[in-house]
């Protein structure tokens, strides 16, 4: 069995899944903003929550491994964390999780507002006697704020150094 190349490229495609124009949420600084706002050349959108125990730990710690020492690619990148947790997480939250993202922003809103997120990229969230379950994705964006990859939670930090690394040459 032949697997692929690591210098392999990836295909990318814009999917019908992506931010609508007139997507607000409140942003880590407490201020109304719409999503779109925050697109830079390489964008990555990731449901979660700051008291999340294991994936959103691992997977944002998998962000940080795949852009660590690359400064151009940081400067292109724009890491959107929608905070699922609408009843429990308030924007200076948001801010404390995410300060060691230089490139990320923190977003939350109405449980209604994350919901209509949600549905524009067939995500889901939903809290099972307590414990929130949610979509383990990573939206990889392109400029107008389409899906054009998914990554899993569990693709290694390689793939996803080479998905940004190969979205940014774009």
């Amino acid at each position: 069995m032949a697997m692929p190349a690591c210098s392999e490229k990836l295909l990318f495609q814009q999917m019908p899944l992506g931010l609508k124009a007139d997507s607000e949420l409140i942003s880590d600084t407490g201020e109304r903003q719409k999503l779109a706002h925050s697109l830079k050349d390489v964008n990555l959108l990731f449901f979660g929550y700051t008291r999340c125990p294991d994936f959103c730990p691992m997977t944002l710690h998998k962000i940080r491994s795949a852009v660590e020492g690359d400064a151009a690619l940081q400067k292109k990148l724009s890491l959107l964390f929608i905070s699922v947790d609408a009843q429990n997480e308030k924007p200076a939250d948001l801010k404390s999780y995410l300060q060691v993202f230089p490139y990320a922003r923190g977003f939350t809103g109405s449980r209604e507002e994350i919901a209509d997120v949600e549905k524009s990229f067939g995500a889901y969230s939903k809290d099972e006697q307590g414990k929130l379950s949610h979509s383990l994705y990573l939206y990889l964006l392109n400029k107008d704020g389409k899906v054009i990859y998914l990554l899993r939670h569990d693709d290694p930090v390689k793939k996803l150094k080479r998905a940004l690394k190969q979205a940014a040459s774009l």
